[in-house]
């Protein structure tokens, strides 16, 4: 009996000292299956980074088998971490596609993860393009950030809008474009929330109470709440606030019904909405009932007003005024007078400029496509940025075009001559805001990023060791 015991010891032992010589990899296979193995994956992980290349598929698709390779490396190493491609791997004499292990896993997967998030949907897009130069400071990347927390505000994400990263200085920009979305939709809940955790300087330097008196006016509330509002707020950027509602509301209800264009209690545009259209403004009388009689400082909006109603500016018009003229003549069909009238008018200066925009704009949304080109590349010639520009006004015209209805497809924004990513930004949060926008096909999010953002050369280090593990790691499933 004790020798069959000692028998039955000894084979144990002899079993245990013989198993990691018959299965020396971490799945129990043998040096000969496991190396096998071990070159499988690797081939597997090359061919996804070699083949399956940036432009030609989705971010998400990429990602997928480009984190596989990944794995598959992970798994060589850890499984079969004696076989020659594990050592290979070790010495650094092996690459995924063109890139060092060490800088795929670090660099490459992290950027891929950001792109991928940048592709995700137009407002992840803008928001990438907005975030490719964090210590750019200009008008153009205010706009693109107004227009990015617009959109976001409009989709009644008011937390994230609230809660979006900016500077000191930017700070009155963000009330002021996510209130004003607030009280233009009579949101009083936001409105209140906002007005109640903000300090009043904040409200002063993002005008609150000037977009209070807008929204009254657009909105086609009773004008005795108007008139009391403006009695409590008397300032001045109040009344020009309140006017400049009237103003816009007269002008878009006033278009539409000389176009013949149906709409029921509501008008929605891009960027405004008017509401409870059965109430109609006299415009004149309203200006000498805001201002007390005491029309100068009435005089640029009315003259804007009356520009709408075909009444050519006078010299000193502010530039609205101008905008609105053209505005009428290309409704009237006098697109040759559009065309030529900052030239006619003797326009200089921004001025200028800033007709020949419009006149590019109102030619695409007409239809005149060979117009709207040789204006834009007269206008391009100027410079980069007077080409952004010039492009940014083409799109909007054809975004806005009613006759001629743009389709966006895969390829539609990136094709786009913009070479500013804030401009970009741009074109992209007001097209989702355009109330008959078109999308067929594929998405055009990736597109944008890789023409941005395109290839993985010279990346840095991500700033976070754990977000970049995090980028690098497949999920289980």
């Amino acid at each position: 009996m004790l020798t069959r015991i000692r028998l039955s010891g000894l084979i144990v032992l002899a079993l245990a000292l013989s198993a990691p010589l018959n299965a020396a990899n971490l799945d129990g296979s043998s040096d000969e299956v496991g190396n096998a193995e071990a070159v499988r994956l690797y081939g597997e992980a090359n061919d996804f980074v070699s083949n399956l290349s940036e432009g030609q598929y989705s971010y998400s698709y990429l990602q997928f088998y480009w984190k596989r390779a990944q794995s598959n490396v992970d798994r060589i190493r850890t499984v079969y971490p004696n076989s020659p491609t594990a050592l290979a791997l070790e010495r650094n004499e092996l690459k995924l596609g063109p890139y060092p292990l060490g800088y795929f896993r670090e660099r490459v997967l992290y950027n891929l993860e950001l792109k991928r998030l940048g592709a995700f949907d137009d407002v992840n897009c803008a928001i990438f393009l907005y975030g490719l130069d964090e210590d750019r400071n200009d008008p153009v990347r205010d706009e693109a950030l107004a227009n990015i927390l617009e959109v976001m505000a409009r989709r009644q994400r008011w937390g994230e809008a609230l809660r979006f990263p900016v500077l000191s200085v930017h700070r009155p920009l963000l009330l002021r474009s996510i209130f004003r979305i607030a009280a233009f939709y009579d949101q009083a809940d936001i409105v209140r929330q906002m007005t109640k955790d903000s300090r009043a300087s904040e409200r002063s330097a993002a005008g609150f109470n000037p977009i209070l008196a807008e929204a009254i006016a657009l909105q086609g509330k009773p004008r005795t709440q108007l008139y009391q509002f403006i009695a409590d707020h008397p300032e001045d950027e109040v009344r020009i606030a309140a006017l400049k509602g009237i103003v816009e509301r007269e002008i878009l209800i006033h278009r539409m019904d000389t176009l013949h264009i149906s709409y029921k209690d509501s008008i929605q545009t891009v960027h405004l909405v008017v509401q409870h259209t059965a109430l109609r403004d006299d415009v004149p009388a309203m200006a000498a009932r805001l201002f007390l009689g005491s029309l100068n400082e009435a005089d640029p909006l009315l003259a804007v007003y009356h520009a709408s109603l075909g009444a050519a500016p006078q010299g000193g018009a502010p530039i609205e005024a101008h905008l609105a003229y053209l505005r009428f003549l290309a409704d009237a069909g006098q697109m040759d007078a559009a065309g030529s009238y900052s030239r006619d008018a003797g326009l200089t200066g921004p001025d200028r400029s800033a007709c020949e925009l419009k006149a590019i704009e109102l030619y695409a949304e007409a239809g005149q496509t060979e117009d709207a080109e040789r204006a834009r590349k007269e206008f391009s010639a100027a410079g980069s940025a007077e080409a952004n520009e010039a492009a940014l006004a083409e799109f909007e015209g054809r975004m806005n075009s009613t006759d001629f209805p743009l389709a966006v497809r895969e390829k539609t924004f990136a094709d786009l001559p913009i070479s500013d990513p804030c401009t970009m930004a741009t074109a992209i949060m007001d097209w989702s805001l355009t109330p008959n926008r078109s999308q067929r096909g594929a998405t055009p999010w990736d597109a944008v990023v890789a023409r941005f953002a395109g290839g993985f050369e010279n990346l840095p280090k991500p700033k976070s060791a754990v977000v970049g593990d995090a980028a690098s790691t497949l999920k289980p499933y």
